[in-house]
C-alpha cells in the first residue's frame, strides 16, 4: 500500500488508506494518538485537500479557518469509533454529540425522486466534506455485528477488516506488522 502525498511538514512518517472506510480513513489522519509522537495530517488545507481528493470526497472551499471545526469533528468520530474497535462501549457523551452531528448530516440528505439515491442538499463546502464521513461512522457504529472493526496493537490506528478470515491484526503488515515480528524475533534471539 503505497503513502499518501501528503506534507509531513517535517514529520518522519507517511500517511496510509488503511482504514477500509471513509470514516476509519478520516479517524486514522492522526498518527500515534495519545503519545508524544502525535502528528495530526490534517493541519493545513493542501492536505485536507488532497486527503479528501485520494478518498473520492469534495473538500472544494475548505479554507484554513474550518480546520479546526473538521479536528473537532473527527475527534467526536474517533470518541464514537475507537472504543468500538477495542471492543468497548463509546461515552454516553461521545454518542450524544456525535448524534447531534447525525442529526444535523441526516437533515441535508433527501432521495432523488428519479433515481432514488441519497443527495446532498444546501451544504456548505465543509458539510460536503464531513457529511459522507458521518453518515459513515453512523452505519459502523449502528451495525450489530462489529467484529470486524479493530485497532491496530501498534500505533493503534483502527480498520475495517475485510479480509475474507477476518483475521487481519495489523493496520499495514509492510508497517507495523514488519516491526512487530522484527522485535518478537530479536526478542527470541537475544542473548
Amino acid at each position: 500500500m503505497e503513502a499518501l502525498d501528503l506534507d509531513s511538514a517535517g514529520y518522519p512518517g507517511t500517511y496510509k488508506l488503511i482504514g477500509g472506510r471513509v470514516s476509519l480513513n478520516f479517524i486514522n489522519t492522526v498518527s500515534w494518538p495519545l503519545t508524544d509522537r502525535r502528528h495530526d495530517w490534517l493541519s493545513s488545507v493542501t492536505n485536507v485537500h488532497r486527503w479528501a481528493t485520494a478518498v473520492d470526497l469534495d473538500a472544494h472551499g475548505i479554507r484554513p479557518g474550518e480546520i479546526d471545526s473538521i479536528q473537532a469533528t473527527r475527534a467526536t468520530i474517533t470518541d464514537l469509533l475507537s472504543p468500538l474497535a477495542h471492543g468497548q462501549q463509546p461515552a454516553k457523551p461521545a454518542i450524544e454529540e456525535f448524534n447531534d452531528m447525525l442529526s444535523s448530516s441526516n437533515a441535508r440528505r433527501s432521495l432523488d425522486s428519479t433515481t432514488l439515491a441519497w443527495i446532498w442538499r444546501d451544504q456548505t463546502p465543509q458539510q460536503t466534506l464531513l457529511d459522507p464521513i458521518i453518515v459513515d461512522a453512523a452505519d459502523l457504529a449502528s451495525r450489530r455485528d462489529r467484529s470486524r472493526l479493530r485497532h491496530c496493537p501498534a500505533c493503534d490506528w483502527t480498520f475495517y477488516d475485510e479480509t475474507r478470515n477476518g483475521r487481519r491484526r495489523w493496520c499495514d503488515m509492510a508497517d507495523c506488522g514488519s516491526r512487530a515480528k522484527s522485535r518478537r524475533y530479536y526478542e527470541r534471539t537475544k542473548a
